[in-house]
């Protein structure tokens, strides 16, 4: 099903109260335990558990909250949530944080819960793990604060030690204000960079620690940006602890394939000098963690894929098949993927705004500053497209509104039917990229989202493998593996099927009959996205440097 971004806290909602979860748990029916919050353009979340109506019962008491002030949030992102589902729709996305504190999109910030040992206990009887730091205090933070503030720090900054210990948000709070009183006493951007270094080469904390914590000298950093510190690095560094601290930065900050080639092609003249200060460290893994973020993972598929494209900039998204190609956002860059070419040529850089995208006959459509453009070559000139009054009255937000709403009153009167049989149900959804790219792209050409123009409409049941689904030739089957995740293509219905842990293939179901894609391995957590396309599907999987892109075949009748 397709996951919309429900977990993420809204700045215009109201403040936590306990009135709201109850109003939720009394429309729920059942719901699961998912590994991370659902974002847009990554459908699949590992579930880790279901839970039924009595399990429900159980957990609604747990989740009382209170005023007091919740722990600072730092990894909402690496966090486990709660679905609830009520006659086959989510009624809510809740967000726990360490077992702590709870994220509810309908508030405007996170509330505290007030019995968290309760509630680790109840997730370890379904086999979900324990969040670190399940209970106050005892996080790595709180327990590692000291010794992740090293000696070294610039004399300026001395005054506002008590407010940078203070993390938030993934930043230190008052990060501008220490860069302003930096900025006074250094008024050189490489000199703040090079005591930044030089504080950072002091610390002894783990390099890539685990969960994430950065110390405050890498913080600052991050906020005065790669390229200050770059030049830092390249003008030389003259004392062990700065080299110290460059390797550490240098190993810390490479997060993507398009970030390792240019501290590559950039620091190549002090990396010998980096890389002998990683080894002279004298912290455990240092010079393993600065050797592995500049070694170029291999670009392989897993076994039964074919590899199809390679993110440069950490993401894909708005992937679409043209051909024998493939067009996506790579980042904020509309990329075009051709076989044996995974790392792609860009067609066109957004200038830091997404949209929806869409391909035909060799050219990427997209919008741009209102309207609706074309791009069919590298570097190639932007066409506006103008489309025709037929295709404007023929792709009407009108006609589509009503194609929606009659497929959703008919899922609606399915889920009603499928829980008086007092199963869990997980439905079908519109796929939001095929959606948002009919709605802004339709009159140039979009197609309609799978769901509508197929009017695909099917559910599984979690408890029983099984898979039922409407239509002319309405049916059910029980599966041989367990059903992950359903989708709509334009020949029939498909299911995202686990055999094993690692071990995947995926169902075609056309009236009954059912074609099944080879087996593929992949590592269970990492499928983030998934779509069938021609004859066969497209996985995204998530990848230490950045996505990757494979597809499986369909080859046989199951």
């Amino acid at each position: 099903m397709s996951l919309r971004p429900e977990s993420v806290l809204s700045p215009f909602g109201g403040p936590p109260r306990q009135a709201d979860l109850d109003a939720l748990f009394s429309r729920a029916s059942f719901g699961r335990v998912l590994a991370r919050r659902p974002e847009p353009g990554r459908s699949v979340a590992p579930t880790l558990a279901w839970v039924d109506r009595a399990a429900l019962a159980e957990l609604r008491p747990l989740l009382q909250i209170c005023d007091r002030a919740p722990p600072a949030e730092r990894a909402w992102h690496e966090a486990p949530v709660i679905e609830l589902f009520g006659r086959g729709e989510r009624v809510a996305t809740l967000t726990l944080h360490r077992g702590l504190a709870l994220g509810y999109p309908g508030w405007n910030a996170a509330a505290t819960l007030v019995r968290p040992e309760e509630l680790a206990g109840w997730l370890a009887e379904r086999g979900c793990p324990a969040s670190p730091g399940a209970t106050p205090g005892s996080g790595p933070e709180s327990a590692a604060e000291e010794a992740r503030w090293p000696e070294g720090a610039p004399p300026e900054l001395a005054p506002l030690r008590g407010v940078l210990a203070a993390a938030a948000g993934g930043r230190f709070a008052g990060a501008i204000e220490a860069l302003s009183a930096l900025g006074q006493a250094r008024p050189a951007p490489l000199d703040q960079a090079t005591a930044l270094l030089e504080w950072l080469g002091r610390d002894t904390g783990t390099w890539k620690a685990a969960p994430r914590r950065d110390p405050v000298p890498l913080a600052l950093l991050r906020v005065l940006g790669d390229a200050v510190v770059d030049d830092a690095i390249c003008a030389g560094l003259s004392s062990d602890p700065a080299r110290r601290g460059a390797a550490r930065f240098v190993a810390e900050t490479i997060a993507t394939r398009a970030d390792q080639k240019r501290r590559s092609e950039r620091l190549s003249g002090a990396l010998p000098a980096l890389r002998e200060a990683a080894r002279t460290s004298e912290i455990v893994g240092s010079s393993r963690a600065f050797e592995a973020a500049l070694a170029p993972p291999p670009l392989a598929a897993p076994e039964g894929t074919r590899l199809l494209a390679a993110a440069q900039h950490g993401r894909l998204s708005r992937i679409c098949r043209d051909g024998d190609h493939v067009d996506a956002l790579d980042g904020l860059s509309i990329t075009r993927f051709s076989a044996g070419a995974p790392e792609g040529e860009v067609l066109f850089a957004l200038p830091g705004v997404q949209t929806p995208l869409f391909a035909r006959e060799g050219r990427a459509c997209f919008r741009l500053n209102g309207r609706v453009c074309e791009v069919s070559t590298p570097g190639g000139p932007l066409v506006a497209t103008e489309p025709s009054l037929w295709s404007r009255i023929a792709r009407s937000p009108l006609s589509y509104s009503v194609a929606r709403s009659r497929w959703e009153r008919a899922r609606r009167r399915c889920a009603e039917r499928v829980e008086t049989q007092e199963q869990m149900p997980i439905f079908l959804e519109i796929d939001e990229e095929e959606e948002e790219a009919y709605v802004e792209l339709g009159a140039a050409g979009a197609p309609l989202p799978r769901a509508l123009a197929t009017r695909a409409l099917a559910w599984f049941a979690p408890e029983g493998n099984l898979v039922t689904w409407e239509g002319a030739r309405a049916g059910s089957a029980r599966l041989e593996g367990r059903p992950i995740d359903l989708a709509a293509g334009d020949d029939g219905l498909y299911v995202l099927v686990e055999h094993a842990p690692g071990e995947h293939a995926v169902l075609r179901i056309d009236g009954g009959a059912i074609t099944t894609s080879a087996r593929f391995q992949v590592e269970p957590c990492s499928i983030a996205h998934w779509r069938p396309t021609g004859e066969g599907v497209h996985l995204l999987l998530e990848a230490p440097l950045g996505d990757v892109l494979v597809d499986v075949a369909r080859r046989k009748k199951a």
